[in-house]
């Protein structure tokens, strides 16, 4: 299984990329992530140290792991690097392989579930706005991946041109936001796949099952070892919240030595 996740060069989740890594890595799932490149839109040497100190922690801790460029617009990054997750398909991977899709920000502690017989599953479908499915998770084979989204034959880099290259708006960022969402929705339901749509909302207010929420003010309180994953606080550096998440990280696995974090944690500050 490759979970594929994306990351720009934003602070608030270019410092996840090691601890979303690790907490795959532990499940056994390698790790694919798609970063925009760092040179062609003239990144200062800063955001290039700090992602420089992102991947190598990644790669010490956790082999299985590897990153993908892109290029674009600066104004476009944050949208291109979503859509990203859309098209690890294009790269070269068996046929068989099972891509699941996830969100930098997201610590996982137990592979969501998915069907093994074929098609698309997506976990959380009652968590997003009518018209979309949420990133996390949609789970399927490389082969559906590439029929579902029309990769066969191209690179990532064509498929994410074909869909946002000539696209334009004010506010660009904001207005789409979604657009990931709304592209896998589109795509899988326009397939001639299955189909399995799993919900998980709690029916009480917007968070999700067996998750653990940042939004939520009595997290601590809700440790439990039936957690699925974590949506960690951000920005994940700052005293308070990485207390919370070194607290959980420590909580889901008592046996782990976890002074690469604090370390790497240090060594982050220290870039800002």
């Amino acid at each position: 299984m490759k979970a594929v996740i994306s990351s720009t060069y934003d602070n608030r989740y270019l410092y996840f990329i090691p601890i979303c890594v690790w907490a795959w890595n532990k499940l056994g799932v390698d790790v694919i992530c798609f970063v925009p490149d760092g040179y062609s839109n003239n990144k200062t040497n800063a955001e290039l140290d700090r992602f420089s100190l992102a991947y190598y922690t990644a790669k010490k801790v956790s082999p299985s792991f590897r990153y993908e460029s892109f290029i674009c617009p600066e104004y476009k990054e944050a949208t291109y690097a979503q859509c990203s997750r859309l098209y690890g398909a294009c790269l070269d991977l068996p046929e068989d392989e099972v891509i699941i899709t996830s969100d930098i920000d997201m610590a996982v502690f137990k592979v969501p579930p998915f069907a093994h017989l074929g098609g698309f599953t997506v976990l959380g479908a009652d968590l997003v706005p009518d018209g979309q499915l949420p990133m996390c998770y949609a789970t399927a084979t490389v082969k559906d991946w590439r029929d579902a989204f029309e990769l066969n034959g191209i690179t990532y880099q064509q498929a994410l041109d074909r869909l946002l290259g000539e696209d334009e708006c004010q506010d660009y960022r904001a207005c789409r936001w979604s657009v990931d969402q709304e592209q896998l929705r589109i795509k899988i339901f326009n397939s001639n796949g299955s189909i399995n749509l799993l919900t998980r909302s709690n029916g009480q207010n917007q968070f999700a099952q067996n998750r653990y929420d940042r939004d939520d003010q009595f997290i601590l309180d809700r440790l439990s070892p039936d957690t699925i994953d974590f949506h960690m606080n951000r920005p994940g550096y700052e005293e308070k919240n990485f207390e919370i998440i070194l607290t959980i990280l420590k909580y889901h696995y008592p046996q782990d030595d976890f002074e690469w974090l604090k370390k790497y944690t240090e060594e982050y500050n220290k870039l800002l």
